[in-house]
C-alpha cells in the first residue's frame, strides 16, 4: 500500500473530488515486466502514464528526495558573534544550579564568560547562536524555589570588562574631558566612544557618575548639552546631569525616541532656563499637530525662543502693561469695574481687534488670548428693504452662511451642533476664514458686567467694514481673569447683522470721524473731565 501511496499520493479512494480518481483495475495495477505497458488491445501504450493513470497535476506526496527543509534563518542571526544575556532577581537562585538547569533545558554548550552580578542581575556573554536562542526561548519557563527566572539576550560585541566604581569614573572623566569644548558637552552616541569600550557606557547607565563629574569640575561652565542618538525615549534618566549643570541654557535630543511631551517634564523641573530646544527626528514631532506642538513646548518653557533650531516667533501677551491704542473719547464704558480692571479689558480688545484687523492669516496670533476649551460661534441675520449697491448685498456673504446658527438658517440640532467651534485650534481656524475685515474705531462700544469669581461677561459691538459690504456686528465674550493680570476667551459669540445706508451716512458724516481730539505727543488721546452733574446723571442711569 506504501507503494500505491506514494504513485498515486493516497490510498483513501473516499476523499476528494471522485472524478480525478481513474477507474482501476487491480490486477492491471499489479502486472510487472513489458505486459504492464500494454493495454487491453495488446498495444503498447505511448501516453507514458503507467496502468491508465497519470499523476500529473494531481496530489503527490509530500516527501521529496534530498530535500533538508528550510534553514532556520534565526540561527544564524549574528553568527560567530557574541551575545549578552540578563537574568533577573540573581539573589533569588544559586548560580551553579541555574547553569547546570539552563544546559539541560537547552540540550546546549552554554560555556558562559566574564559572569558577574550587578543590581541584582546576573550578566554574562556567550558565544554560541543556537545557546542564546534556546536561552532565549527558556525565559519565563524556568523555575528555581519556586521562582520563574525572567532573562533576555542582546548581540553584543563582546564581554564587558567589569571595573571598580573608581576606575569606570576615571574612564568616563577622560572621555568628557574630550568632549567639552567653549561651554558646550557633546554627549551625542556617547556608548560609541572609542575610549569606553567593552565598559558600561550607555548614556542612562552612567548619567549618576556624568552628574557627579560634572558637579565637581564644571558646575557653572556647561551651557549646553548634546544628548543626541543616544537612544532616549525618557530624560527622567538624566536628572543628575540636568541638576549639576546650572547654567544650562540649550539642549538638543535630536534623533533619540522621545514620543510625548509630557517626557519632558525632567527637564522643565531640572533646567526650567532653557532658550535653545531640539527635537528633531523625534516621533513626538509627527504624533502632534504643529501648531499645538509649539504651544505645549511653550508653556513648558516659557523663557524658549529657539525651537527645533527655528527662532520662535515674538509671544504676544494680552496684558494690562500694554498700552498701544486708546478708546477715542465717544467711547462709552461700563464704570461697574475697577479702573484698573477697565483698563486691562480696555487695552484687551483694542489689541485684538488691531491683530483681527491686520490679515486674515494673522489672526493665529490671537491664539494667547483663547483658552484651550473655549468656544466659538456665530449667528447672522442679513434682511434687506430692497435697497441695492455695491457694499449692501441682499445675499449673506459665504463666509457668514457656513457658520451662521440663526434658527432660520440652522434648525436640525445635528446642524447646529456641528457649527459650535470647540478649542483654541478649531476657533482659529475659523477665525481665519472670515473676511479680512476693519473695525471702524470711532463706533466700538465695551460693555462689561462685574468682576465675579473672577470672570467677567463683556460685549464688544459696532461697525464693520469688509470689501464686499458692511456689517453691524455685536460679540459676546466670556473672560477670566489671571493672577497675572492677563485675560482668557472662554466663550466668543459673534452676531452679525447686515447694515443699511442710512446707517453708513451717519457713521461715514464729518461730525463722528472728526470728534475725537487729536492724539497727544505720546499717542494717547487726553481724556475728558466730566461734570458734577453728568458724573450723576451717568450714575442713575447705569
Amino acid at each position: 500500500s506504501s507503494g500505491i501511496n506514494a504513485e498515486y499520493g493516497s490510498s483513501n479512494r473516499g476523499q476528494g473530488n471522485r472524478k480525478s480518481w481513474p477507474r482501476m483495475n487491480p490486477r492491471n495495477h499489479r502486472r510487472t515486466g513489458s505486459s504492464a505497458h500494454l493495454d487491453n488491445d495488446g498495444d503498447t501504450d505511448m501516453s507514458g502514464e503507467r496502468g491508465g493513470y497519470s499523476n500529473r497535476g494531481k496530489n503527490k506526496s509530500r516527501y521529496t528526495p534530498g530535500y533538508k527543509g528550510r534553514p532556520n534563518k534565526s540561527h544564524n542571526l549574528h553568527a560567530g558573534g557574541w551575545w549578552k544575556i540578563v537574568v533577573y532577581d540573581a539573589d533569588k537562585f544559586e548560580k551553579d544550579h541555574f547553569f547546570k538547569m539552563l544546559d539541560n533545558t537547552t540540550n546546549e554548550c552554554i560555556d558562559p564568560q566574564a559572569i558577574h552580578v550587578s543590581h541584582n542581575k546576573m550578566i554574562f556573554w556567550i558565544k554560541n547562536g543556537r545557546a542564546a536562542e534556546a536561552i532565549k526561548n527558556q525565559s519565563g519557563k524556568l523555575t528555581l524555589k519556586d521562582h520563574t527566572i525572567n532573562l533576555f539576550t542582546v548581540a553584543s560585541n563582546g564581554p564587558e570588562t567589569v571595573l571598580s566604581k573608581d576606575e569606570h569614573k576615571a574612564k568616563i572623566c577622560n572621555a568628557l574631558i574630550k568632549r567639552y569644548k567653549d561651554n558646550v558637552l557633546n554627549l551625542s552616541e556617547f556608548h560609541k566612544d572609542v575610549d569606553l569600550k567593552n565598559i558600561r557606557s550607555r548614556l542612562y547607565e552612567t548619567a549618576p557618575i556624568l552628574g557627579e563629574l560634572i558637579q565637581e569640575k564644571c558646575a557653572d561652565l556647561v551651557h549646553e548639552i548634546d544628548f543626541s542618538c543616544n537612544n532616549l525615549n525618557s530624560i527622567s534618566c538624566l536628572r543628575s546631569i540636568l541638576t549639576a549643570s546650572k547654567c544650562l541654557t540649550r539642549i538638543k535630543f535630536e534623533n533619540n525616541y522621545i514620543k510625548k511631551i509630557h517626557e519632558l517634564q525632567p527637564l522643565k523641573n531640572h533646567a526650567p532656563n532653557i532658550t535653545h530646544l531640539s527635537l528633531v527626528n523625534n516621533p513626538v514631532k509627527n504624533i502632534m499637530d504643529e501648531a499645538q506642538y509649539i504651544s505645549d513646548i511653550r508653556k513648558l518653557f516659557p523663557k524658549l525662543i529657539h525651537l527645533d533650531n527655528v527662532p520662535l516667533p515674538e509671544k504676544i501677551k494680552f496684558d494690562a502693561d500694554e498700552q498701544e491704542v486708546l478708546l477715542p473719547p465717544t467711547q462709552t464704558f461700563s464704570i461697574l469695574l475697577e479702573p484698573t480692571q477697565k483698563s486691562a479689558v480696555q487695552n484687551f480688545f483694542l489689541q485684538y481687534v488691531k491683530i483681527f484687523d491686520s490679515a486674515p492669516e494673522r489672526r493665529v496670533d490671537l491664539a494667547p488670548a483663547y483658552d484651550d476649551t473655549c468656544l466659538f460661534s456665530c449667528a447672522t441675520s442679513w434682511r434687506s428693504k430692497g435697497e441695492v449697491s455695491a457694499k449692501f448685498p441682499t445675499k449673506m456673504p459665504g463666509d457668514l452662511i457656513k457658520r451662521n446658527r440663526n434658527f432660520k438658517h440652522c434648525a436640525r440640532a445635528e446642524l447646529k451642533e456641528s457649527r459650535l467651534f470647540i478649542g483654541r485650534d478649531s476657533v482659529l481656524k475659523e477665525l481665519c476664514e472670515l473676511e479680512p475685515t476693519r473695525h471702524v474705531l470711532h463706533t466700538l462700544n465695551i460693555d462689561t458686567g462685574m468682576l465675579i469669581n473672577g470672570h467677567i461677561t463683556a460685549i464688544l459691538s459696532g461697525f464693520i467694514d469688509t470689501a464686499n459690504n458692511y456689517r453691524t456686528f455685536s460679540r459676546t465674550f466670556i473672560l477670566a481673569s489671571a493672577p497675572n493680570g492677563s485675560l482668557l476667551i472662554l466663550n466668543d459669540q459673534l452676531s452679525v447683522v447686515r447694515s443699511n445706508p442710512e446707517m453708513a451716512k451717519k457713521i461715514e458724516s464729518p461730525d463722528l470721524t472728526t470728534s475725537a481730539p487729536a492724539p497727544g505727543p505720546a499717542g494717547v488721546a487726553p481724556a475728558t473731565a466730566l461734570s458734577d452733574q453728568a458724573k450723576a446723571e451717568l450714575v442713575a442711569r447705569v
